[in-house]
């Protein structure tokens, strides 16, 4: 009974915690304040809801930064983050095709900005989505595979809605190939870390790399040239194939431990 009372007190906190940041959130949109603060309180408040959820459903231990101590499983997955590091325009910048002239304030902002955007999607769509439906195909290869599939199709194809928003299609529709392709890596690296965490740090790199150019919006950028997108693609190419042999050699056991199967069997027993 004494757990049972403080799951529901944590629950109630959350809710007042989630209550507070909606309100403020409230407050920004109505008076119209400031743009940024609100899309960053908006992913804020809608990691912190996925949280909750994850809660409910004793989804928790990915939610430990701390839970797996297992440095191999951790290192293997540094090819990984190379990929995130990558999304950086290396060739390009250094061949002096494009520039970085925003200041360190917008950049700043920018920084926290995609990490909050990697701890609400992350938390929605590895937390919630492939957890969830992970949970039933857990016992086979075929299964995780499956999972991490629909997990990052539905990942990919979310990114549809940036058409109303002004992007044009063909932008949209490599935007949804290169998403599906990144929810699928973010899915390895939890299966093999059990750390959300990581995901999340992984997830923000890479939208840094990404946009960091883009933010000053400089005429005389070029940002994909032909040697940067060959270098790109040869690089992603080598990683998706390490990580595709990764997939194939780890035992299906590792993923076991995802789940609190205890908590779940406690609150039966309830």
């Amino acid at each position: 009974m004494k757990a049972k009372v403080k799951n529901k007190l944590i629950r109630v906190l959350f809710f007042a915690f989630l209550a507070a940041l909606l309100a403020v959130e409230i407050s920004y949109a109505v008076l119209n304040y400031n743009n940024d603060i609100y899309l960053l309180m908006s992913r804020f408040f809608g990691g912190c809801a996925c949280m909750v959820f994850m809660i409910d459903f004793s989804i928790t231990r990915i939610l430990n930064p701390l839970g797996n101590r297992r440095l191999l499983l951790i290192l293997l997955i540094i090819p990984g983050f190379i990929i995130a590091i990558n999304n950086f325009p290396f060739v390009s910048y250094f061949s002096g095709d494009c520039v970085i002239n925003a200041e360190g304030t917008s950049i700043l902002l920018f920084a926290i900005s995609c990490l909050c955007t990697g701890f609400f999607e992350e938390m929605a769509f590895r937390g919630c989505a492939f957890m969830l439906i992970l949970k039933k195909r857990i016992q086979s290869r075929a299964g995780i595979f499956l999972s991490i599939l629909l997990s990052s199709a539905v990942f990919g194809v979310i990114h549809f809605v940036n058409v109303f928003f002004g992007a044009s299609p063909v932008a949209v529709i490599m935007q949804i190939g290169y998403s599906a392709l990144i929810g699928a890596l973010c899915s390895m690296v939890l299966l093999l870390t059990r750390n959300i965490w990581l995901c999340v740090a992984l997830h923000a790199a890479y939208n840094f790399c990404g946009g960091l150019i883009g933010l000053d919006k400089a005429a005389d950028s070029v940002q994909w040239t032909t040697p940067q997108i060959v270098f790109t693609a040869a690089v992603a190419v080598v990683v998706a194939v390490y990580f595709v042999i990764l997939f194939f050699k780890m035992p299906v056991s590792l993923g076991d431990d995802l789940f609190d199967v205890k908590r779940v069997e406690n609150q039966k027993a309830e």
